[in-house]
């Protein structure tokens, strides 16, 4: 797996890739998946969802998701809290990232960024996450891990305080 990761980062140099114990994150793949995801309309659970604009990436909350990966795989469990009680709101603070609205998705043990993903669209909460308007920006990481989960992802969703881009995320009404 090393040498894949080696390979990997060698490819894809003029593109940020993080490779933390095993897990290889192409962001600009990652951002691409979500654009590509989030360019089509579905249905979460039972309320059908309207395709919503792209994500960028932000650095702060790349950060930010990779800190908490680390530490959910050093803990071996999935928790929006961290061991000491910080949240979301929290862990955004600590890399000075002033949000307006925020979500996280959580996974354990997807070997690849479509496996997540898989994942979370079948999670109606974390379907909706992925497909919410406010969004604006995103942060994700995968840290791998000794635990019964091995891999471990966060992706942290998020739009910066200022004016409000849009109205709350509302799903649409069948017609």
């Amino acid at each position: 797996m090393r040498v894949r990761s080696a390979l990997l980062l060698s490819l894809f140099v003029a593109t940020p890739v993080c490779a933390l114990d095993g897990c290889v994150l192409d962001v600009d793949l990652a951002q691409r998946s979500l654009q590509a995801l989030r360019a089509q309309a579905r249905t979460c659970g039972a309320r059908p969802w309207p395709a919503a604009q792209p994500l960028r990436w932000q650095a702060a909350l790349g950060e930010s998701a990779r800190r908490y990966a680390v530490e959910l795989a050093a803990l071996d469990r999935l928790d929006h809290v961290g061991a000491q009680g910080a949240t979301l709101r929290t862990r955004l603070r600590e890399v000075g990232y002033v949000m307006r609205v925020s979500g996280e998705n959580l996974a354990g043990g997807p070997e690849t960024l479509d496996e997540a993903l898989a994942q979370w669209l079948a999670s109606p909460v974390h379907c909706e996450n992925l497909m919410a308007a406010d969004f604006e920006e995103f942060g994700l990481a995968c840290v791998a891990g000794p635990g019964r989960l091995q891999r471990y992802w966060v992706l942290q969703l998020a739009a910066p305080a200022g004016p409000a881009a849009s109205a709350a995320p509302r799903p649409v009404e069948p017609r």
